[in-house]
């Protein structure tokens, strides 16, 4: 009994000012429609909760937004293979791109057991027309990028249909070929 006593007068005057009917000079108290004495900061709670609800959305929003340009071109893509001799480098989820501009995603990269060739799969905007000889090529598009497959479009006035796959690719340039053209101004090969 002289434990629960003694907890409770604890409590009392640990307790907020306001309760305790001995505001100090600091906390302003209000009156609360229940008769309720509160301290004048617990009544602007509803603006702190606005504020962070408001900056969680925006974030949530972003991080939607971040993850739909990592995937690529949203909605209708088509599809588009390539045979390499080697992928080296390339990975699954990279960046397709033609003029420095991102234009599709890798969806897949296999082996071809017949010709011991590397297939590559993937999507780019089903808008995009390309020549039936276009190149493709296996680099970084600058020096602390990842690897991307680019496109070389050809001259041809006939297009790619959906599905096609494409022969003229050019094998992986090495860390070394890329520095030499990047300090040299030759561009990508």
């Amino acid at each position: 009994m002289i434990n629960y006593a003694f907890s409770c007068l604890t409590a009392l005057r640990f307790a907020s000012p306001c309760l305790t009917g001995r505001p100090s000079r600091a906390m302003n108290c209000v009156r609360d429609t229940d008769g309720i004495k509160a301290p004048m900061a617990a009544k602007n709670r509803g603006g702190a909760i606005l504020a962070s609800t408001i900056v969680l959305g925006v974030a949530a929003g972003f991080l939607i937004y971040a993850g739909a340009q990592r995937h690529g071109p949203a909605g209708d893509t088509q599809r588009l293979h390539a045979r390499f001799v080697s992928a080296n480098g390339l990975s699954r989820g990279a960046s397709v791109v033609l003029a420095g501009v991102r234009v599709g995603t890798v969806s897949r990269i296999s082996l071809d057991p017949g010709t011991q060739m590397a297939m590559v799969d993937f999507s780019i905007d089903r808008n995009l027309r390309l020549p039936v000889d276009t190149a493709l090529s296996i680099a970084a598009p600058s020096m602390t990028s990842d690897n991307a497959l680019q496109i070389a479009p050809g001259k041809s006035r006939q297009f790619l249909a959906a599905n096609t796959t494409i022969t003229d690719t050019r094998a992986p340039s090495s860390l070394e070929q890329q520095v030499s053209n990047y300090i040299f101004g030759s561009g990508i090969q």
